[in-house]
């Protein structure tokens, strides 16, 4: 059989995420850049709060535990700055567990800050709450799930256990908590304001990216299917231009011949009829083009077949085709373009694997049937000839690389066929014929039956034969 004809695979449409592969990485970057500026500015709060503290509210603090805590989060956060310069250096994404790992450190630390500073009477308390937004604003809700339950957990220790607060005046601890809550609630406003807007206004801009990536995508999926479908409409159009080619240089040569220059025009006419027929060929081919919807919607295979037939037999109008579908395999719907492009292929390598060996008299069958015993069902599209056949070596690897035919062909377009029924969930196959010949095989997951526009009822069994 020869495999010269191409059938273009599928388009397949990569995720946007996979094109815009930095986008993530800019989020994460950002995120775990966010975190360590906010660091910062809350060390630096909590060294203004260490040192004016007893000056302005009469609250005398544990200095030693707490400039042994800010120390460690000064050091933590220089560790920090080091790891996002090596995430930026090798284009590389701080996980999800290291940005957990940062907000629990973060968590831990104003754990111990409360702790020596009156625990759960502390009215900075609350401070937990910004942390786990962020937290929800950057973290899957597992990792936010569970650092809410460890601030939950460290919150209710400190019901319990907590060094209480040193006042100069007992008496003024009401008022010493409502302007704690008051600088509680600016710092949390403002964290949450700044923190969270600005981390917002990265997601919506990635989510424009990903929408312009998503959109850039689909026009380049749209010119590369159209090329595609130009380079299988090309291959196609070779058949017939082939044939006026051979017809134009036979009325040539008869033109030239003494003999035969005087020849009535009529004697030519089954030659002009050929190349008209050609020419229509030609034109319905290109027509493709111009409707991708009627090739790309669902058919019949019985509202097909017949129309697909004629198409064919106009490529090769020596040859002879017998289709024929089986049982309720008439009625399921089948992407025509795609079938039709790949049993193109099998039809045309079998027409001219039967033309060498000289039975081109013996019609080619392609038999559709439905195996519905096997899970799934399977729609078995079989084209069989009588051919030189295909020799064993060489048909267990058709299809799975291009390959040079006995008849000159390159192989590529088996091997192009056989990749886009892989992509349609099948597979092509070839066998011997016990006569002689080969079968071919496409074998494709039986789709389940579609309401689709009723055809003329055939007969039984479905048999085309124009010739």
């Amino acid at each position: 059989m020869d495999t010269t004809a191409a059938v273009p695979p599928a388009t397949v449409i990569p995720h946007p995420s996979t094109a815009q592969g930095a986008t993530p990485v800019r989020h994460n970057l950002v995120s775990l850049r966010r975190l360590f500026w906010l660091r910062w500015a809350l060390l630096g709060g909590q060294a203004a709060l260490l040192v004016s503290c007893e000056a302005v509210a009469g609250v005398i603090l544990p200095y030693s535990p707490l400039l042994a805590i800010f120390s460690l989060q000064a050091l933590f956060n220089l560790l920090t700055g080091l790891r996002l310069r090596q995430h930026t250096g090798r284009g590389a994404r701080p996980g999800d567990a290291e940005l957990m790992g940062q907000l629990m450190v973060d968590l831990t630390a104003l754990s111990a800050i409360l702790f020596f500073t009156g625990g759960a009477t502390n009215p900075f308390v609350s401070f937990y709450l910004p942390g786990l937004a962020i937290a929800a604003a950057i973290l899957p809700w597992r990792h936010v799930v569970a650092l809410a339950f460890y601030a939950l957990a460290c919150y209710s220790l400190m019901l319990i256990e907590y060094v209480p607060l040193n006042l100069h005046n007992p008496d003024n601890a009401i008022n010493y908590h409502l302007a704690g809550m008051w600088l509680n609630f600016v710092a949390s406003a403002t964290m949450i304001a700044v923190f969270v807007s600005r981390l917002s206004g990265v997601l919506r801009q990635r989510d424009a990216e990903l929408n312009l990536a998503r959109e850039q995508l689909l026009r380049d999926a749209r010119v590369e299917a159209l090329n595609d479908q130009a380079a299988a409409v090309a291959h196609e159009i070779g058949t017939p231009l082939a044939t006026l080619a051979v017809i134009a240089g036979e009325l040539r040569a008869d033109a030239a011949d003494p003999r035969l220059g005087a020849t009535r025009v009529s004697a030519y006419l089954p030659d002009l009829q050929t190349m008209e027929q050609q020419l229509e060929l030609c034109k319905s081919i290109l027509a493709r083009l111009r409707d991708d919807h009627e090739t790309a919607a669902p058919q019949r295979i019985d509202a097909w077949l017949d129309g697909y037939v004629e198409r064919w037999q106009l490529r090769h109008p020596h040859a002879r085709l017998e289709a024929n579908a089986i049982g309720d395999a008439a009625g399921l719907p089948v992407e025509a373009a795609r079938v039709g492009q790949i049993l193109t292929i099998l039809l045309d390598n079998a027409a001219r694997s039967q033309l060498a060996a000289g039975h081109e008299q013996i019609p080619l069958r392609l038999a559709i049937s439905l195996d519905d015993h096997g899970t799934p069902p399977t729609l078995t599209f079989r084209v069989t000839d009588r051919g030189l056949g295909i020799p064993p070596a060489q048909r267990a690897r058709l299809g799975e690389a291009p390959m040079a035919s006995m008849h000159g062909g390159q192989g590529i377009g088996v091997y192009l066929a056989q990749s886009a029924a892989q992509q349609m969930g099948g597979r092509l196959a070839w066998h011997d014929h016990h006569e002689g010949g080969t079968v071919a095989e496409l074998r494709l997951p039986a789709p389940a039956p579609e309401p689709l526009p009723a055809a003329p009822p055939p007969a039984s069994p479905l048999t085309t034969n124009p010739r």
